[in-house]
């Protein structure tokens, strides 16, 4: 457990929310949907609130790096 929160602390967002945008409208596209870019953005919200609360939960975990 701690290795999963150690992740997620030292993950950069920024580029897992890009990732996840750009996985989204590409299967969007593929799958013909006409509100892609709709789809895309709330899927990638909703991905975003989840990353951003286990960073979170994550930040209440010492570092075992941090602590010694």
């Amino acid at each position: 457990m701690r290795s999963l929160m150690t992740f997620f602390n030292r993950m950069n967002i920024m580029v897992w929310l890009v990732g996840i945008f750009v996985a989204h409208a590409a299967l969007y596209l593929v799958l013909g949907t006409a509100t892609w870019l709709a789809t895309s953005l709330l899927a990638t919200a909703f991905y975003g609130i989840i990353l951003l609360v286990g960073k979170l939960i994550a930040s209440r975990y010492p570092d075992k790096e941090e602590s010694r």
